[in-house]
């Protein structure tokens, strides 16, 4: 093989780019932001739904790759959450519970790491739908830092703000991310980004978790960079980055330059949903792995009009891979007490035929007045059904 025939195949698998180490071009190896959970999958109130990402996608994963949700449907007041399936908690507490706008991600460390690769992570929050996630290697995105202080404290009454010129944002893009570097994180730190009026950019910017390292707040609709622009060029003030617990020491705007692979021959598929009929409080594909992390919260309200001896029918498939599958139900509160009101769960032994629960004075009072939470392992939850004896 000749040096021609050589460099015409290394042009087959690498381009040239802006160099993130310094001026000029860089030679990088081609990668791309990967599809690895195609949905829809809706997210509806009350913080009942979530979707597991398979440990499976992230065994090659490293430390500052980035998971991104796209999703459409989102309400006013959408919250997003990336959950760890062993406590519920956030992988991060950054990432327990955040407002949401358009897309949003996650940026992966050592420690989100361990937990995702041994574990997966439940996606979660309310009033959104997941159209598709994906996983995108950290060296698609190229920082550039726009300003470098002098560094601000934040105080706890959120009183103090850092006044950031026009000419930081000439080449801030739709799709860029704003980047809030900080140090001296307190717990429950939070970021507020506004515009030159003091108003919050929109409402995702209005007490943004701020992770150990800061927080990254990525610009998806045009109406905050019009803010930005009404502003003025030049020295005219026209972001303030305010907030409560960390210290900002400087700011930067990361863009991605890489592009989206379509291959989706190894992507996780959402379960299909489907329309309620009358009677049904839920119809899917609701797994319930062996590692009991899967549950599925009702709210109180479909239990308004219920009495005593009115019935639940849990429609399940079993696993193939579990040997003592259980199922249970729990009040959907606090410590998720058993509905019955005994002291210890009762847990009810899987065979195949459905599981049928039906309300004593007791467990209607439970399911009106907080709901009902229906957790286990070993079993695909199918359908829900609510019969009235009467």
């Amino acid at each position: 093989m000749n040096k021609k025939t050589i460099l015409l195949f290394l042009c087959c698998f690498t381009y040239l780019l802006p160099s993130p180490f310094g001026e000029g071009l860089g030679v990088r190896l081609f990668a791309v932001e990967r599809t690895i959970l195609l949905g829809p999958k809706t997210i509806g109130p009350g913080w009942k739904d979530n979707i597991l990402l398979e440990a499976r996608h992230f065994q090659n994963a490293k430390a500052g790759d980035i998971v991104t949700v796209y999703h459409d449907n989102a309400k006013r007041t959408a919250q997003g959450a990336f959950q760890d399936p062993q406590d519920w908690q956030g992988v991060a507490p950054e990432y327990g519970c955040f407002n949401i706008g358009g897309p949003f991600r996650m940026t992966l460390n050592d420690e989100i790491l361990q937990k995702l690769r041994t574990r997966g992570c439940y996606i979660g929050g309310h009033d959104y739908r997941i159209l598709r996630v994906t996983l995108t290697p950290g060296e698609e995105f190229v920082e550039k830092i726009v300003w470098r202080g002098p560094a601000k404290q934040m105080a706890p009454d959120w009183s103090v703000s850092a006044e950031l010129p026009a000419s930081c944002f000439k080449n801030l893009k739709l799709g860029d991310g704003l980047v809030i570097h900080a140090s001296k994180v307190e717990p429950g730190a939070a970021a507020k980004i506004m515009d030159f009026t003091w108003n919050v950019l929109e409402r995702a910017t209005d007490g943004i978790p701020v992770g150990p390292d800061g927080c990254t707040y990525y610009i998806n609709d045009d109406a905050p960079l019009l803010k930005l622009q009404l502003a003025g060029k030049g020295d005219n003030v026209a972001m303030r980055i305010g907030g409560k617990g960390y210290r900002l020491d400087k700011v930067g705007i990361v863009s991605f330059i890489g592009e989206r692979s379509e291959d989706l021959t190894d992507v996780q598929c959402a379960p299909k949903e489907y329309k309620l009929q009358p009677g049904e409080l839920f119809h899917g594909e609701k797994l319930f792995p062996n590692d009991w992390s899967g549950n599925l919260r009702l709210t109180a309200e479909p239990f308004q009009e219920c009495t005593e001896n009115d019935v639940m029918i849990f429609h399940y498939e079993l696993l193939k891979d579990c040997p003592n599958p259980q199922m249970s139900f729990r009040e959907n509160k606090g410590k998720w007490y058993d509905i019955t009101g005994q002291q210890e769960p009762v847990w009810y032994q899987l065979d195949g035929n459905d599981v049928v629960l039906t309300f004593d004075a007791v467990s209607l009072d439970k399911v009106k007045t907080k709901g009902l939470v229906v957790t286990g392992l070993g079993f695909t939850l199918t359908r829900i059904e609510l019969i009235s004896a009467q």
